[in-house]
């Protein structure tokens, strides 16, 4: 699998960096598309709907806004299932899907189709981002975004408010039919940018990978494990995201090969500067003062001795994430 091109990682590292400067932090955790998180039974009727969208809001933290949620049919009708107001009417909404919409007394309405009740995760990834949306209206976070970039900032949010899982399997979703089997998504990044950014969610916080790659579909599984790779040989550039976001927001930083933990620890990949005459010169009086032959079999038994640690430390950490 392939990593995004470097433009997209450059965006996904600066939109990152911009966003964890708004507060976009997870509440509990990574969620996990679970009984634990989601102990609501769901039979697509309008109460297990409703609980569903409860649920997304209280993982994100978001559990105090008024949200009014509707079910909006093919002809264009909608039909209200919840609204945590208390003062729900009927809603007439275009045939156009309208996603999220402000309300006058501060609250919003969400509007899912009457399609995608029919799919858990399609649901579950709808309501994702329109939570998702709220966080960054609330927090103002929208301001610090070029118009062009908002739509694909949502799901960004989405993984780092700790729903990474979540969206980057609805961003590549199987479906069977007369045609053979297509591919869609529910997402505006796509499967690949997404995965990225979930690893780079798991560095963040200290998730171990396999944690986060349980509950993966097979393709999104796939690009998580390469983008592991890459979080692991970028691991100062991330933790840069925190420590130093100015320097990410002005692209001043390099990006790093990836390179699996094996190749990091036995130096693989890296170019080394060519020998000069001044090197040749030290390594002769050296020689000289200490005697070769003893002085090369000790350097040689403290460099193994060292690499090898180093191998060590390096497998015992790969075995813990």
């Amino acid at each position: 699998m392939d990593l995004p091109d470097e433009p997209q990682i450059r965006w996904i590292l600066r939109t990152t960096a911009a966003l964890l400067q708004h507060s976009a932090e997870p509440v509990h955790g990574l969620v996990q598309p679970t009984a634990e998180f989601f102990p609501d039974p769901f039979d697509g009727s309008a109460n297990t709907v409703a609980a569903l969208m409860t649920r997304v809001q209280e993982h994100a933290g978001l559990q105090d806004l008024q949200v009014e949620l509707a079910v909006v049919t093919p002809e264009g009708e909608a039909r209200t299932v919840s609204c945590s107001s208390g003062a729900c009417g009927g809603v007439a909404l275009d045939a156009k899907l309208e996603r999220v919409a402000r309300l006058g007394d501060g609250g919003y309405r969400v509007a899912v189709s009457a399609g995608e009740v029919r799919n858990p995760t399609v649901l579950t990834t709808a309501f994702v981002r329109a939570v998702s949306f709220m966080f960054l209206a609330e927090s103002c976070a929208f301001d610090a975004l070029l118009p062009r970039d908002r739509e694909p900032a949502v799901d960004l949010a989405a993984v780092l408010l700790g729903f990474g899982v979540l969206v980057t399997n609805g961003s590549y979703l199987y479906a069977k039919g007369c045609g053979g089997v297509q591919v869609h998504s529910a997402t505006k990044m796509p499967v690949d940018e997404l995965a990225l950014a979930l690893a780079i969610y798991c560095r963040l916080h200290g998730v171990p990978d396999r944690t986060a790659a349980r509950h993966l579909d097979v393709t999104p599984r796939a690009h998580f494990d390469e983008s592991t790779v890459w979080a692991s040989s970028n691991l100062a550039l991330v933790r840069m995201l925190r420590a130093a976001p100015e320097r990410i927001a002005a692209d001043d930083y390099a990006i790093g090969a990836s390179r699996s933990w094996l190749a990091r620890a036995l130096g693989l990949g890296k170019s080394r500067p060519a020998r000069t005459a001044d090197d040749d010169l030290r390594e002769l009086e050296r020689s000289i003062a200490l005697g070769a032959g003893a002085a090369k079999a000790r350097a040689m038994d403290e460099g193994k001795a060292k690499k090898l640690a180093e191998i060590r430390a390096l497998v015992d950490e790969s075995l813990e994430t």
